[in-house]
């Protein structure tokens, strides 16, 4: 069974599952660096936010020797947990004075999403671009967020300078940024992966270089934090050390402190193998390494 016969047999067996009025339908969603990634919508009466169920690991299953049934039943359980039991008002998003609250940016690569960027709002920034978006934390715990497009401006009867210092704003509040040594992000994470658990006592050496993690309170497009004013200068005053900038994802960054600038080479190649080996391309930024400098306050390339 392919893909497409995959998506349609699971809509089949689900809609049994679920309320009469209950609409089950498929979608491609425009994703990070042109990807377009199968998402299954489950749209209530009623509800008008409704979970995105991105149907590839799925597939995966099914490949694997997991039943149809048994991902239909999966699948219900992800959505009883994250769907919403009430409407959200339409105008945290179509009032601009509600709006504004909402707005933040993120950070992707400019040449891979080039194609899209005609009908978005953005700001380039060195080899990446700015991008915003309404973020809405909902009582679930989720997060759902809506990407700013011209047409919204046109509808707030607003521009891209004023959206700018809204997020600029807004997201160092709504999405505070922290720092913590990579061994400390490593240990949180070792209970699902044994390979980190295996790299722990390699990066615990005396000889390997300290590297710090860099994100957001949410860990979602915290790459963007390498923006908030006076973070990189803080640190690096604090350490002592001019840095360099690993691009890991778009949802974090690696501080990597130096005494002196030296040959990037190393580096560039490290960044672009876990880009190709170890990243699905919707997650990664660049493959470029930026440098902190202490002595110009500027991030360079």
């Amino acid at each position: 069974m392919n893909f497409q016969q995959f998506s349609t047999e699971l809509i089949r067996q689900l809609t049994p599952m679920f309320p009469e009025d209950t609409q089950i339908s498929t979608q491609a969603i425009p994703k990070n660096n042109g990807v377009f990634l199968e998402a299954l919508i489950i749209r209530e009466p009623g509800i008008n936010i409704s979970p995105t169920i991105y149907l590839e690991d799925y597939y995966s299953l099914y490949q694997e020797g997991t039943t149809l049934n048994e991902i239909c039943h999966i699948i219900c359980d992800v959505f009883l947990e994250v769907r919403l039991n009430h409407p959200v008002d339409p105008r945290f998003f179509t009032d601009f004075e509600q709006a504004k609250k909402h707005m933040v940016y993120q950070l992707v690569n400019y040449d891979k999403n080039e194609a899209r960027l005609s009908d978005v709002p953005h700001i380039r920034y060195l080899d990446l671009v700015i991008i915003f978006c309404c973020m809405l934390r909902l009582e679930n715990g989720e997060t759902a967020t809506i990407l700013i497009r011209n047409e919204h401006l046109d509808l707030w009867k607003t521009d891209l300078e004023t959206i700018k210092k809204q997020a600029f704003d807004n997201t160092p509040r709504l999405l505070p940024a922290y720092i913590q040594p990579i061994t400390d992000a490593i240990r949180d994470l070792m209970e699902s992966n044994e390979s980190l658990e295996r790299l722990l006592p390699l990066l615990e050496r005396d000889a390997a270089p300290p590297l710090y993690v860099l994100t957001n309170e949410t860990q979602i497009c915290g790459a963007a934090c390498m923006l908030y004013p006076s973070l990189l200068a803080e640190f690096a005053d604090n350490i002592g050390k001019d840095l360099y900038i690993l691009p890991s994802s778009i949802h974090e960054v690696l501080l990597l402190p130096t005494d002196t600038r030296c040959a990037d080479e190393e580096l560039c190649t490290l960044v672009q193998n876990i880009n190709r080996e170890q990243l699905p391309l919707t997650q990664q930024l660049s493959d470029t390494v930026y440098f902190y400098s202490r002595a110009a306050k500027a991030l360079v390339v």
